[in-house]
């Protein structure tokens, strides 16, 4: 079925969909509701569902997807309608992927950052500890040094995605994004998988940076609801 289910969202739009299709390449997470005609729910085993409708019929989606706290759905009318019944989120993302090769990483060292390095994370993202813990003890945090000395970390979400791509104010200006991230996909090619990442609409300077390392962004807009825990 997976075979089938990649095929289709292929056809729909590679680039667009290509978070959901590295996962069902890997055989991660459950399908909770396929229909060539309809549309395909997938819960990534950490909890994460994602959505992509193939009609109007919103409904036996809605229906699988249930009461589910963190969702991606990839398509603005399905935003829409989280948002009206109370779902939050940050706005809606461009997809973009790598298709190139190798990436120059400039004169700097990198190393994985492990679980001793949680302080840094925490003092400068953004997350739950919950969340930079799995991060970490997945080996997917990666940190840019020179001389030993720390000047910023990036690395893959719990769904592969990469992101939490942060320069510390004083060594900002002097490029290290694009060696950081360049390091990243680097990274993500070892591991024979595609690199892609979702961006904010409103980001601008990391749209800037996708586009001059040459990412393809998807046309269909990915937007990422969740139901805030009470």
């Amino acid at each position: 079925m997976r075979d089938d289910i990649i095929k289709r969202l292929e056809k729909l739009d590679y680039y667009s969909h290509v978070d959901i299709i590295h996962l069902l390449r890997k055989e991660i997470g459950e399908i909770l509701y396929y229909d060539d005609s309809v549309g395909l729910v997938l819960r990534h085993p950490v909890g994460t569902v994602f959505a992509v409708p193939f009609s109007c019929d919103f409904q036996p989606l809605y229906d699988a997807i249930g009461e589910e706290e963190l969702i991606s759905v990839h398509s603005e009318r399905m935003y829409e309608h989280y948002l009206s019944i109370g779902y939050s989120s940050n706005g809606p993302c461009y997809t973009y992927s790598y298709h190139g090769g190798m990436l120059d990483e400039g004169p700097y060292e990198y190393r994985i950052m492990r679980l001793n390095d949680l302080d840094i994370l925490k003092e400068h993202y953004n997350a739950s500890e919950e969340s930079l813990i799995y991060d970490l003890e997945h080996e997917n945090v990666f940190s840019i040094e020179k001389d030993g000395t720390i000047m910023g970390f990036c690395g893959f979400h719990c769904e592969d995605s990469m992101g939490l791509l942060v320069i510390f104010p004083e060594y900002r200006r002097k490029g290290l994004g694009t060696y950081m991230e360049s390091h990243v996909i680097n990274e993500a090619l070892r591991r024979r998988q595609v690199p892609f990442c979702n961006v904010y609409l409103t980001n601008e300077a990391s749209i800037g940076l996708q586009e001059k390392l040459g990412l393809i962004k998807g046309d269909v807009l990915s937007c990422w609801v969740w139901k805030e825990r009470s």
